[in-house]
């Protein structure tokens, strides 16, 4: 579902610019500021964001006729199931032995690394941020070719399905702590290099590609959260620890307003470095899975 979700930007690059810019109209700069200033561009706006309006209204439709309470037939069935009491029950739902934490949600709130995972999670989403929304406005006064940003947008979003799927196969073989901390410590300097890179196109190509990759890590918080505090009452822990993502949208909109104010590099500069320090928060913080089986043991 991650790659999906990773994929599905590709689609949405792709069909805004071929709707809003269909000719591939330059910027022109007024008082140093790149802007489209094309009939055709800014009427087209409009209508994109009154389609996807549409597209989303109409996606959600099927989930009214789809989505359903369980009947009591299917709920006898799966207790039946969770019970244990028939070979069935044994071959299908094995139970899992527990390896490692299993803390309620109560204990959770009492666990120093949910606040420091949260805080992680807040600053994934101010890379993943810059990198989907802001990757245009970026570079677009030096690579004053919208189509050829579109194609950054589109190998952006790419890289970020395959960055969903190999993230989650790292996390697995090696642990939450030394894969955050290597994903952070990677997109954090680069997320500074993107004002550095656009002045060669195919260069903030790749860096912006490399930037969403390590952004893919996003699909590793239920995972995270298993390991770090075991899967008990998941769904609430994941749904939690994902809570952080609104606040670090609004931080992204209000640091976003001081950007003309302190200028592009400082801005990358905010956006990154809380990066390099997630990446050793996660370092010093989080356990290895032997670690924590260890704790467990004794």
């Amino acid at each position: 579902m991650g790659f999906f979700m990773g994929i599905s930007g590709f689609v949405g690059s792709v069909l805004c610019t071929s709707v809003i810019n269909p000719h591939n109209a330059k910027p022109e700069d007024i008082d140093g500021v790149s802007i489209f200033t094309d009939e055709t561009v800014v009427g087209n706006i409009r209508n994109i964001w009154l389609a996807w309006a549409g597209a989303t209204f109409i996606m959600f439709l099927p989930g009214i006729f789809i989505l359903r309470p369980p009947t009591t037939d299917e709920v006898c069935k799966q207790a039946d199931l969770l019970a244990g009491d028939s070979m069935e029950s044994v071959e299908l739902l094995p139970r899992p032995k527990i390896q490692g934490p299993n803390f309620s949600i109560k204990q959770l709130f009492s666990q120093p690394r949910f606040y420091v995972l949260y805080l992680i999670i807040m600053i994934l989403s101010l890379v993943l941020l810059t990198s989907t929304e802001l990757y245009k406005f970026i570079a677009i006064d030096t690579i004053k070719d919208d189509a050829f940003l579109n194609i950054v947008g589109a190998a952006g979003s790419i890289a970020n399905a395959f960055g969903r799927i190999t993230w989650g196969l790292i996390l697995d073989k090696i642990g939450t702590r030394t894969t955050y901390t290597l994903a952070f410590m990677i997109q954090g300097p680069l997320t500074i290099s993107l004002h550095y890179s656009k002045v060669l196109r195919w260069g903030y190509l790749a860096n912006l590609c490399i930037v969403s990759f390590c952004a893919g890590i996003f699909t590793c918080i239920a995972p995270a959260c298993i390991e770090l505090f075991g899967s008990r009452d998941i769904s609430l822990k994941y749904a939690l620890t994902l809570s952080a993502e609104s606040f670090g949208c609004v931080m992204f909109f209000l640091l976003q307003l001081g950007e003309p104010m302190f200028g592009e590099l400082i801005f990358l500069v905010v956006m990154g470095v809380p990066s390099i320090i997630a990446s050793l928060l996660a370092l010093f913080c989080f356990r290895s899975p032997k670690e924590m089986s260890y704790e467990v043991m004794n």
